[in-house]
């Protein structure tokens, strides 16, 4: 009798997190299923990648993840390294414009004040700027139910151009390096619409945020990340599932409906044979895997920025400014190339030597992409002619590593909950037993990885009971 089989293809967070919580599943309830993670390149983790040399710990990719959504704890303590958690040092964050650093209002969230001391000191937005943003106050409900619209035209029309320009659109881009017009409010500022929904006001639904913050909660860090760097997280899930399970090298061309399961056709002309599958893949990866489906030409696309990512090096005394804050975003409108900074030396300041400074800097975004192409010298000097604008840097870096992440960042535009809904709906109607998810489809953050990772563990352990059952 051929043993029963589950193939989860795609060796990124989304992926190997699945394939974990699935063994456990599959362990606890003593279900006899063969278990496979399928990895096109050499090595997995995604984005998650580790540099460690010479003392320094730095990141290619994401360098943490939000404290406040609790799947990548989990995930941590389930492997047993909750005691390696750092938290980031706190400190003020920076928006870049009208040609300066501004720290960013304390006592606000995502940009929207809940106490208005501070902002109404703030130099990011001009007097008539500060009196728009409070006429959010007395708006009241705007939404059209059920009508989907972009995020920058729903945020410029409850609190103005100015605060969408210069605060907004930044931190906004900063997580999806997208343009605000195309982005989708529904996929993308779920939050901001809750708000007016329930408090007709952004304002007011912060401050009562806020208001309910407890003082222990107001002190957290944020972020949080390991000891030795994300990494850590993907060496401990490689280990758990072993090479049994974990099969690099390997890229799935195709898939085909069987009497009973799926075929896979994989590269290097080998074939699998599934009874159920899930795909933790970007979007225009999954597409050619069914290339015979026109559906995909009926649904749209989901398009992806590429970025790129520039650690630098330097010694303590090469930066004549320096600030006391875990680094910026920049506006759009600003003459800049770069769209972002972490100061990584104050952010994560066991990361890094004593006497040293550690800069990550980043550039390219939604329809500014070239950039990403320019050789590793050339985005070194646009990178450094950028910074010496704000931080004056008297010094050549003593290390510069460059990372391009092309294709990477996945694009929410406007309409995106009604193409995931039909992708996972043709997935359920044609081919039943085949799941999908990842950063492509509902969300970018590592935690959000991690639920959709278990979200499809769940599914497919329902598909496989449900099939025994007909059985």
């Amino acid at each position: 009798m051929v043993k029963k089989k589950i193939v989860v293809i795609g060796g990124g967070i989304t992926g190997l997190s699945s394939t974990f919580y699935l063994k456990r599943e599959l362990e606890k309830k003593g279900l006899d299923y063969e278990l496979v993670l399928l990895e096109a390149g050499t090595r997995v983790g995604g984005k998650i990648e580790t540099v460690r040399r010479d003392g320094y710990v730095i990141e290619r990719g994401p360098d943490s993840f939000l404290r406040r959504k609790p799947e990548m704890q989990t995930l941590v303590q389930d492997l047993g390294l909750e005691d390696q958690l750092i938290e980031n040092a706190t400190g003020d964050n920076y928006v870049l414009a009208k040609q300066d650093l501004h720290a960013i209002p304390r006592g606000s969230i995502m940009g929207i004040p809940a106490r208005y001391r501070s902002f109404l000191k703030s130099g990011l937005l001009s007097a008539s700027g500060k009196l728009r943003v409070l006429g959010d106050l007395f708006l009241g409900k705007q939404q059209v139910n059920g009508e989907d619209m972009s995020l920058g035209a729903f945020l410029r029309a409850r609190v103005g151009d100015e605060m969408v320009d210069n605060v907004l659109e930044p931190l906004m881009s900063g997580i999806y390096a997208g343009d605000l017009y195309e982005m989708s409010a529904e996929a993308t500022g779920e939050h901001f619409l809750r708000l007016e929904r329930e408090h007709g006001s952004l304002i007011k639904g912060i401050r009562a945020i806020y208001n309910k913050t407890t003082a222990k909660q107001a002190s957290e860090s944020t972020f949080l990340t390991l000891r030795d760097g994300l990494t850590t997280i993907v060496e401990a899930l490689e280990k758990e599932l072993s090479t049994k399970i974990v099969k690099k090298g390997k890229r799935v061309q195709k898939i085909l409906k069987q009497a009973r399961g799926y075929e896979l056709m994989i590269s290097n002309q080998e074939k699998l044979q599934a009874d159920s599958i899930f795909i933790a893949l970007p979007y225009h990866e999954i597409i050619p895997m069914f290339r015979e489906d026109a559906v995909f030409e009926e649904i749209g696309e989901i398009p992806a920025a590429s970025v790129a990512s520039v650690g630098m090096i330097f010694p303590k005394d090469a930066i004549e400014r320096d600030i006391k804050g875990s680094g910026f975003v920049v506006s759009r409108n600003e003459d800049f190339s770069m769209t972002a900074c972490s100061w990584i030396h104050r952010k994560w300041p066991h990361t890094v030597p004593d006497d040293k400074i550690l800069l990550r800097a980043f550039i390219g975004r939604r329809k500014e992409e070239s950039i990403v192409d320019l050789a590793d010298k050339a985005i070194e000097e646009t990178v450094l002619n950028d910074l010496n604008r704000i931080m004056k840097i008297n010094q050549a870096p003593e290390y510069t590593m460059v990372t391009r992440w092309r294709n990477s960042i996945p694009q929410y535009t406007v309409g995106h909950l009604q193409r995931k809904a039909a992708v996972l709906d043709f997935f359920r109607q044609e081919y039943p037993g085949i799941f999908a998810g990842g950063a492509s489809f509902d969300g970018v953050e590592l935690s959000e990885c991690v639920r959709q990772g278990k979200d499809g563990t769940a599914l497919i352990l329902d598909y496989l009971e449900g099939l025994e059952v007909q059985r």
